[in-house]
């Protein structure tokens, strides 16, 4: 019996089966049931066993046979080994036909010769595509119509549909499947004849009818004990016909059907079995798009809960990911590699799946999320995870080949990130300075860089780069000012690790560095008790020690040395002091000469405290020794040799004999003159002769010293001396001088201040315009604060320009006066409101002059404009003035801005009158004008009246009665009653 290949389905078919032939392999196995069986691949040369009941297990023409026929047809006998063609046998079969008498026997030869025709045009159709399938069609039709109840035809049932369906006739082939499955449901040809008959149903879009069908057949391949090939196909195609339905939830637990065949129990997940590459790839494609259509990730996830988990779940997560990815729904695949981590988060595959996350985001070019993502990888999966300890060899080296990359990335990142937020705290500051730029993004970013760079060291102790990383770790301390972390991250750098060439380089200036960062943490010690203090500082000796000790060949290791030196100097540890000091003077290689000659001093300084003073003698004159004669440190140590002097000087002193000890003060310049102890010397003595009020002397001696030592560093404290004995002698203007000499020394804001200003007065005092002018007009535009001070520094310079008739700058510091109150009212004292009110006023005068000064005249518009521009400046002046709330003040400016209005009335009754009026045009000019008089009058009346309401507050000053007598002359009848004085009457009668 021949095989019933896919490749002759009509076209369509094969077309709707493409998937299925990726089920080649499974179905193959199933040819060694014979020539009846279902075959679904290419061609194989070797004929299958044939199944024992089946009309392929009659041989074709055996050789006990052939010679049967011989007997019967006098023919000759062929042998197994000749050739038989299929011609051959056939006749050989219609040739024996005739001869046999059993009735049950000729239908078997029928069947046999139905079956080689439909072989004979199977061959036929294959190797010419022509139709040749009557004969064998019409042979098994007869057969089945003589034959209804024989035992066997659901064979030929299925012959015939195998025809049929080569001649593409596929209702025919469904209606011959349709009699088999139905008719012999014990058939052994039933579970492929349903399937097939699925199969035409699935592909005539019959699609619930084929997956019932299809169900039929896995419910039958599970019962049978044989060959469950069918059950595989079965499973996936009734998979695609839910899909083809819409019920994709149902089709994807038909897939995981599938999926449980091809990779049973813990078979390996990487990859599945060759055979099935096919299947799986096109049966991981439709889970994908059954996902699609659903909720994508979280439907996977819930799938596999429903199911409970598998062995090949990762490559389902996987390959819906990469489908996902091919289409460019990059934010669909991270949530797929979200919803694996979330459902196995202690599984191997979920680091691999973040970093999946990571390059998936990175295709996308979603840059802004992935160092967010980097950080929670580290956090997840880093030595201080949960996952860390837990995790396999394999995976923790993959983890580890992440970290090495990811820690220095983000590290780095963070590092750069805090960098360029500093930068724009400091354009900001520039740009404020007065403001105060917070930035607390730096130190967050400073922060993170400094826990990924520990991180670094801790999960890498032996990398190569681990040094380097400590070295950022510690300078990113530094920015955050945690100075205890950066040194203990330098000395670790510099002490922990094996060193030489480069290595060595790095150690070395790590040590310093760690030297650097305790000078930094010193000055945040302020507020430590004294004991914590001495702790610290002992630590920050042992340090610096460690350093010189570690790399004595450090071209900084004396310079530190040094410093340790001072320490103990100044820590009064004077027998250390001196072995120490010998140490560094016999440095190899030999240390830079001025730090020889400071230990030289210092041991010079300590065996002087000690009563040492021979030794003292010697070490300062091998400090001299190793200076050249240019040396400007020469002085310095000449003078400790001519302190014994200067001491003497200073006992003198101390007991009050005032003459001694300016002799002995004045004597050191002859022990030693190039000393600057002759200079401290003879500054002394001068002091003395000030404090003992000698004057005189006190000024020769003064003006000595600073003419002989003008660059002395006590020199700028001779004016102070000479200006308190230049006042006591009353000699102003050479005070005043003294004073200005102090500003230009000050060293302080206030001291400048305060000087300038008791020069400003001294100058003032002693008369001269131009020096106080000078003086004050500095102090003004320096030191507008104190702000009273200020306003008695403009109200002079003011005063002085009126003396010289000066009223271009009188008028700006008038302006300065006003400016400085009006800039901050709240906080100017009485005082300061009176000098701005009477700037003011003095400015207000001036525009009211001015206004009063104008004439109307004809053309009377022009002149108009003039005048009433010059209210309306007179009047803001005015109003100005009132407005600092002095009543002084207050009364004048109301009773001015009234006769301002009233004399612009006037002014316009007054004005020119148009020529060639007649005399009714000359009334009805002067009635307009009048009209337009009476409200400045009335404006002016009203003012008048407001001012002396003032009357009743207890102000009547000159002002307020200058209003009462407008207001008599303006409203008469109200305010210029003559009073009525009643007599006593006595007779009543």
């Amino acid at each position: 019996m021949n095989k019933w290949p896919l490749e002759r389905l009509p076209q369509g078919r094969r077309s709707a089966l493409r998937i299925a032939r990726a089920l080649v392999p499974v179905v193959s196995a199933l040819l060694v049931t014979g020539c009846q069986t279902l075959w679904w691949g290419p061609g194989d040369d070797e004929m299958p066993a044939a199944r024992p009941g089946t009309l392929a297990s009659l041989s074709p023409v055996s050789t006990s046979r052939a010679a049967d026929l011989a007997v019967v047809e006098n023919k000759r006998v062929e042998t197994a080994e000749d050739t038989v063609s299929l011609e051959s046998v056939m006749r050989s079969y219609r040739d024996l036909l005739p001869l046999v008498d059993d009735p049950v026997k000729q239908v078997t030869i029928r069947h046999r010769l139905a079956d080689l025709e439909f072989a004979r045009a199977e061959r036929i159709m294959t190797d010419t595509a022509e139709d040749d399938l009557s004969g064998a069609i019409a042979a098994y039709t007869n057969l089945l119509a003589e034959y209804p109840e024989r035992t066997g035809n659901d064979q030929i049932y299925y012959q015939l549909a195998r025809a049929w369906g080569l001649r593409g006739m596929t209702g025919k082939q469904l209606e011959s499947l349709d009699t088999l499955v139905t008719t012999y449901p014990d058939s052994d040809y039933w579970v492929e004849a349903q399937f097939r008959r699925a199969d035409i149903l699935f592909i005539n879009g019959r699609y619930s009818e084929a997956e019932q069908a299809f169900d039929e057949v896995t419910l039958a391949s599970s019962e049978q004990s044989g060959d469950p090939s069918f059950l595989m196909n079965a499973h996936y195609m009734k998979g695609w016909s839910q899909f083809k339905q819409g019920s994709y939830q149902q089709a994807l637990l038909s897939y995981v059907e599938v999926l449980d065949l091809i990779m049973p129990g813990e078979q390996a997940t990487e990859a599945p079995d060759q055979r099935y590459q096919t299947l799986t790839e096109d049966l991981f494609r439709v889970v994908g798009l059954s996902l699609s259509y659903l909720d994508g990730a979280e439907t996977l996830q819930a799938l596999f809960r429903q199911t409970g988990s598998r062995p090949y779940e990762i490559l389902v997560y996987d390959r819906y990911s990469k489908l996902l990815i091919e289409r460019e729904r990059y934010s669909d695949a991270v949530d797929v590699f979200e919803a694996y981590i979330d459902e196995h988060p202690e599984s191997p595959w979920a680091p691999r799946y973040h970093m999946r996350i990571i390059d998936t985001l990175e295709l996308a070019g979603f840059n802004k999320a992935i160092p967010d993502r980097k950080a929670e990888f580290i956090k997840r999966y880093g030595i201080y995870s949960d996952y860390w300890p837990e995790t396999d060899p394999e995976t923790l080296a993959y983890i580890e080949n992440q970290l090495e990359i990811l820690l220095p990335e983000l590290a780095d990142r963070h590092y750069l990130l805090a960098g360029e937020a500093k930068k724009q705290r400091q354009r900001a500051s520039d740009r404020q300075p007065d403001s105060r730029v917070q930035s607390p993004g730096a130190d967050e970013h400073y922060r993170q860089a400094a826990a990924y760079y520990a991180e670094f060291a801790a999960t890498f102790p032996d990398h190569p780069r681990t040094p380097e990383r400590l070295f950022l770790l510690a300078e990113t301390y530094l920015e955050l000012q945690e100075w205890p972390d950066a040194i203990q991250a330098f000395e670790r750098v510099a002490y922990d690790f094996p060193a030489a060439g480069k290595v060595q380089e790095r150690a070395a200036e790590a040590g310093y560095a760690s030297v650097l960062a305790f000078r930094e943490y010193s000055r945040t010690w302020m507020n430590e008790t004294n004991t914590d203090l001495f702790a610290l500082q002992e630590m920050q000796q042992l340090n610096r020690l460690r350093f010189v000790n570690a790399f004595p060949q450090d071209f900084r290791a004396p310079g530190v040395y040094y410093i340790a030196l001072q320490r103990e100097f100044d820590q009064q540890n004077l027998e250390e002091v001196i072995p120490m000091a010998a140490r560094l003077a016999a440095w190899q290689p030999a240390a830079d000469p001025a730090l020889v000659t400071e230990a030289l001093l210092m041991a010079g300084h300590s065996l002087f405290e000690l009563a040492r003073y021979g030794e003292a003698e010697q070490s300062y004159g091998d400090a001299l020794a190793m200076m050249s004669q240019e040396d400007e440190r020469r002085p310095g140590i000449q003078e400790n040799m001519a302190a014994s002097v200067f001491r003497q000087a200073e006992q003198l002193a101390e007991a009050g004999n005032v003459d001694a000890a300016v002799s002995e003060y004045l004597r050191v310049g002859a022990v030693a003159p190039a000393s600057t102890l002759h200079a401290n010397a003879q500054y002394d003595a001068a002091s003395l002769l000030v404090n003992a009020a000698r004057w005189d002397e006190a000024i020769d001696v003064l003006n000595g010293y600073r003419s002989r030592f003008p660059e002395h560093e006590l020199v700028n404290t001779v004016p102070a001396k000479l200006a308190f004995a230049y006042r006591e002698t009353g000699q102003w203007e050479k005070a005043g001088d003294e004073l200005n000499l102090m500003v230009a020394m000050a060293t302080t804001p206030e001291e400048r201040r305060e000087n300038l200003q008791i020069a400003a007065e001294l100058y003032d005092q002693a008369g001269n315009d131009d020096k106080a002018i000078d003086a004050w007009r500095q102090y003004a535009n320096s030191h507008p604060e104190p702000a009273a001070n200020y306003m008695e520094a403009a109200n002079r310079l003011a005063e002085l320009y009126e003396s010289r008739g000066d009223r271009e700058r009188r008028d700006f510091w008038l302006n300065r006066q006003m400016e400085k109150v009006d800039q901050n009212p709240e906080a100017a004292d009485e005082r300061m409101r009176y000098l701005a009110a009477s700037a003011s006023a003095t400015l207000a005068r001036e525009a009211l002059a001015y206004y009063d000064s104008i004439r109307l005249t004809l053309p009377l518009n022009e002149s108009m404009v003039a005048k009433t521009n010059a209210l309306e400046d007179a009047v803001q002046a005015y109003q100005t003035t009132a407005g600092y709330g002095l009543s002084s003040f207050s009364t004048e400016a109301g009773y001015q801005i009234a006769h301002i209005y009233s004399r612009l009335g006037a002014d316009l009754m007054d004005s020119e009158r148009p020529e060639g009026l007649s005399q009714l045009e000359l009334s009805q000019y002067e009635l307009l004008l009048e009209e337009q008089a009476y409200p400045f009058e009335d404006s002016a009346i009203d003012i008048h009246e407001q001012n002396i309401r003032r009357a009743r507050e207890g102000i009547f000053d000159e002002w307020v009665k200058r209003s009462y007598e407008s207001l008599r002359r303006l409203l008469p009848g109200r305010y210029n009653k003559p009073e009525v004085t009643a007599g006593a009457v006595h007779d009543l009668g």
